[in-house]
């Protein structure tokens, strides 16, 4: 067996339980593979300020992989070692075009919903102020809002904001309607320029043209010399089956689909059940 191995980790849905939360055991976990001289590697579609302050106080962590590939973060220099933005011109047209697409959906549903986006650019995260004074007052199942209102920078008009657009890395939106999401997604993909992909149920999220978490890893892999055999990939959902194609051993968590699954080596306990921990505990002989 390799000696050391590389582990890239999703967050939501994988390290991150129902509740959005992440256990005890998982960070003991994490931190023994750190002092037995693996390497943990954050692997997600949050940007460096959304990651959940248990894997910012890990002791260790040299790299992540930050906005589905979008950049890849050098801890230690606390600096980008690569960042690829949106084309030029784009951000603003996706946030236009779901904003269309979305008063001509709510008037064939008959019924309301809403959307909220975020935009990463420049490292920090940025929504519409108009989405704050909502999730002040809203009452919304989960921790959705609690994610919404922490470590986001709030302007007005956010489509308007052409320096924050200008430099975006990565847009997120959630949808309520998943149907919405889905139209929406299927819709960019056929765009010139534009990646989208799917990390939590309702949510369309947009890079530029081969971004994607298997590139980050990828530029890791390239840049660092490292066998493909060493790399561990564990998540669980759409955006992770390209990291699992530049892992020498990929792990799907048991509340992914099926589609997830399939693409994977192994498949783990869920998300509820600290199923990323007791894989490296069991595979690495923790």
């Amino acid at each position: 067996m390799t000696d050391r191995y590389w582990i890239a980790v999703d967050m939501d849905g994988t390290l991150l339980n129902s509740r959005g939360q992440i256990s005890e055991r998982t960070c003991a976990v994490l931190q023994k593979c750190l002092d037995q001289g693996h390497h943990v590697l954050p692997a997600t579609g949050r940007a460096l300020p959304l990651l959940p302050e248990k894997i910012k106080n890990l002791s260790g962590i040299s790299y992540a992989v930050l906005g589905n590939g979008s950049v890849v973060w050098d801890w230690k220099k606390t600096c980008a070692l690569y960042k690829k933005c949106l084309p030029e011109g784009s951000a603003e047209q996706i946030l236009k075009d779901v904003r269309e697409m979305y008063r001509v959906h709510q008037e064939k549903a008959g019924k309301e919903s809403r959307y909220y986006a975020e935009v990463i650019s420049d490292g920090k995260v940025y929504a519409d102020s108009l989405d704050r004074e909502y999730f002040l007052t809203a009452e919304i199942e989960g921790n959705f809002a609690e994610y919404m209102l922490s470590n986001h920078a709030y302007v007005k008009r956010l489509e308007d904001q052409s320096e924050i657009l200008k430099k975006a890395e990565k847009i997120n939106i959630f949808f309520e309607d998943v149907l919405l999401s889905k139209k929406i997604r299927e819709k960019w993909q056929k765009v010139k320029g534009i990646y989208t992909t799917t990390s939590v149920a309702g949510n369309a999220e947009f890079t530029a043209e081969g971004i994607n978490k298997g590139r980050g890893l990828a530029i890791l892999k390239e840049r660092l010399a490292i066998p493909k055999e060493q790399i561990i990939a564990i998540g669980d959902n759409e955006n992770d089956v390209e990291m699992f194609k530049e892992a020498g051993i990929s792990v799907a968590m048991e509340n992914a689909k099926d589609p997830v699954k399939q693409q994977a080596d192994f498949v783990a306990a869920d998300n509820d059940h600290d199923g990323a921990a007791e894989f490296l505990e069991k595979f690495l002989k923790l």
